[in-house]
């Protein structure tokens, strides 16, 4: 078997040399459809990390909820601890006040326009995931701050500068933040100034500035197990303890999940097995390319391998060799296309890396790299068969005459 194996190796690098230009045109189907299926599961990977990394930064983990309670005669919720209170035994992980504040911020004595200020608690680190650029996200210990805490997004941290002083104000009242982090830019900014504000009694005057908690514009992000996850469900439950902290029919509760990673993900496998296809033909091409190969070469060889036949080499021995020689020049066609998709994923991630998130980067996976040279070596293994029973069916007789 080994020996048989060595002789196909042999084989090949021979009939290669002697034919360059036919070696090289038939490779070059298997070369194209290898390097389109490497790309195919190259692309599949960096879209579905993107994916889950967007989805994550910007609605939240799996399974992710909206919770907004809403009452169109504007009232106020009575109990908000108790809200929160009831949103874990309905099943929540994390729960973090996600609602719009209509603080404005200024640097100095200059307005920062066009910029919005999303109220948080400290868990939404647990329910998004949130990519800093430097510093730290908040902590428990930034409740206790005397002055209000904040996490920037870059559009703003350039703005306020290395000695700029950001300050937050609702009705002309304006109190200096701290800045503890800075996030990435997201999709979501929009190119706009964006902040963190970390509900904590420093922060309370800007977040309900009248006392009482609006029903209006204040929503709950809640992170529950994803497992069974049922948004449903979770209303539901909820409901039915909104007694203890408003007075709202159940019409005023909403609860929604809004991760879409599993639709994104959906998409991507559409798309990938759509492409997929198109690089498997290519490949069949290739294949057909390789299968021409070898039969014009047990052809041109058919006294050498009567004279192995006539040394005393088995049936089994010569198919070995002949296949070998297949899937050898499959595998190099393979390697070459390999080669090239690296280059391309490195030049193409070097040219995108500004636009992907910073956790996202680009390169060629392991699976690709399986996929490819499987994929070349099968097609060299399925493209030596018929030369292969060829070669045994040539009469060693015959063969030793030509």
């Amino acid at each position: 078997m080994l020996r048989s194996l060595v002789s196909g190796f042999i084989l090949a690098a021979a009939g290669s040399r002697a034919n360059v230009t036919r070696t090289i045109l038939s490779c070059a189907g298997i070369t194209i459809g290898v390097g389109a299926l490497i790309l195919i599961v190259t692309g599949g990977d960096v879209g579905e990390r993107f994916a889950k990394s967007f989805a994550e930064s910007n609605a939240g983990v799996a399974a992710t909820y909206t919770v907004d309670v809403y009452d169109e005669s504007g009232g106020t919720l009575e109990d908000l601890d108790a809200l929160e209170a009831d949103l874990r035994r309905a099943g929540a992980q994390a729960v973090s006040i996600n609602s719009m504040s209509e603080a404005q911020m200024r640097i100095g004595e200059e307005e920062v326009e066009h910029a919005y200020t999303t109220v948080v608690d400290a868990e939404l680190g647990d329910i998004r995931r949130i990519t800093l650029a430097s510093g730290r996200w908040f902590d428990d210990s930034d409740t206790h701050s005397l002055a209000p805490v904040m996490v920037v997004n870059e559009g703003l941290a350039k703005q306020i500068g290395g000695d700029g002083r950001l300050q937050v104000g609702i009705e002309g009242q304006w109190k200096t933040v701290r800045v503890v982090g800075v996030v990435e830019d997201s999709a979501m900014d929009g190119g706009s100034a964006s902040a963190y504000l970390l509900r904590a009694p420093a922060s309370a005057p800007l977040v309900f500035p009248d006392g009482a908690v609006p029903s209006t514009g204040t929503g709950f992000s809640v992170r529950a197990d994803p497992e069974g996850a049922d948004a449903d469900a979770y209303r539901e439950r909820l409901v039915t303890s909104a007694s203890r902290w408003s007075s709202f029919d159940e019409d005023s509760i909403s609860a929604y999940r809004i991760d879409p990673g599993d639709e994104i993900n959906t998409v991507l496998t559409y798309l990938s097995l759509g492409l997929g296809g198109i690089a498997l033909i290519t490949l069949s091409t290739g294949m057909l390319g390789v299968l021409n190969v070898g039969l014009v070469t047990v052809r041109e060889r058919r006294r050498e391998l009567a004279t192995y036949r006539a040394l005393g080499a088995t049936s089994f021995g010569l198919f070995i060799i002949v296949v070998t020689e297949a899937v050898v020049v499959s595998v190099v066609a393979g390697v070459v296309a390999l080669l090239f998709c690296y280059t391309a994923v490195g030049i193409g991630g070097a040219l995108v890396a500004d636009y992907l998130p910073s956790d996202v980067g680009v390169y060629v996976p392991a699976q690709a790299v399986l996929v490819g040279l499987g994929s070349a070596a099968l097609a060299g293994l399925l493209a030596g068969v018929i030369p292969a029973w060829r070669a045994l069916r040539t009469s060693v007789v015959s063969g030793l005459r030509e």
